[in-house]
């Protein structure tokens, strides 16, 4: 099988098509169509990119590699210019820039903790948020407006509204279209520390604001407050 019919096959299979289909169209055994795709796929698995590698170019700072470890293992947080007045006096000839690409490239950086995806059943959780823009407006000229949002964290369902504040009477009142829109309120409700629902943050965890929880009390969910500078926590409607 030549390369023309592989690769014919190939786009077919991809385009959807069975195959026996391609093995119809192209007037080939289906066995050789199924050969042809299984090699395919274990030279993709084999190399996953078909581009040829080019030969790194040698630089003036491959011999001083080693040292330059050894000081960053010693010294995690010495700087460029001082690593570089070390390489000197060694005999390193080369300037400020290809020495920091290199630091970069060898220095260690500590590793975040990996996000667990977190997923909740149907009608246990909605996430609620607040985002501004600058719109110029006809009449008006430019102003700034803000966009209720309420999303079911499960189906992904989503209530939005463009609304001139941020203030309690006006949070309330889209919470309420929220519900009546989606058909109820889910259980739980996450927050970021906007001041209508999070007055502030003490060692027992988050102070509700008594309206907005009396609100939540009604309407009978849980307002849940995020963790301070982690958008993650919200990161559905974040998204």
């Amino acid at each position: 099988m030549n390369e023309d019919q592989r690769n014919e096959i190939v786009r077919r299979r991809q385009g959807g098509a069975s195959i026996r289909q391609i093995a119809d169209d192209l007037g080939l055994a289906r066995q050789t169509v199924r050969e042809a795709l299984d090699s395919w796929e274990a030279d993709r698995d084999a190399s996953p990119s078909a581009l040829p590698s080019s030969p790194r170019r040698k630089s003036l700072l491959d011999a001083y590699d080693e040292r330059i470890r050894q000081w960053l293992g010693r010294y995690p947080d010495i700087t460029v210019t001082r690593l570089l007045e070390e390489l000197r006096a060694q005999g390193f000839t080369g300037g400020y820039t290809i020495l920091g690409d290199r630091v970069k490239q060898l220095r260690t950086r500590p590793t975040r903790d990996p996000v667990v995806r977190f997923e909740t059943s149907a009608g246990a959780q909605a996430q609620m948020d607040f985002s501004s823009y600058d719109i110029d407006f006809t009449v008006e000229g430019r102003r700034r407006v803000h966009l209720f949002s309420y999303l079911l964290s499960y189906s992904r369902r989503q209530y939005l509204r463009f609304v001139e504040s941020q203030d309690l009477p006006t949070t309330l009142r889209e919470h309420i279209r929220a519900f009546e829109h989606l058909g109820g309120a889910a259980a739980t409700c996450l927050y970021d520390n906007m001041k209508v629902v999070v007055l502030k943050h003490g060692d027992e965890g988050p102070l509700y604001n008594p309206k907005f929880l009396a609100f939540a009390t009604h309407y009978g969910f849980m307002p849940r407050a995020c963790r301070v500078r982690r958008p993650q926590t919200k990161g559905k409607i974040e998204r």
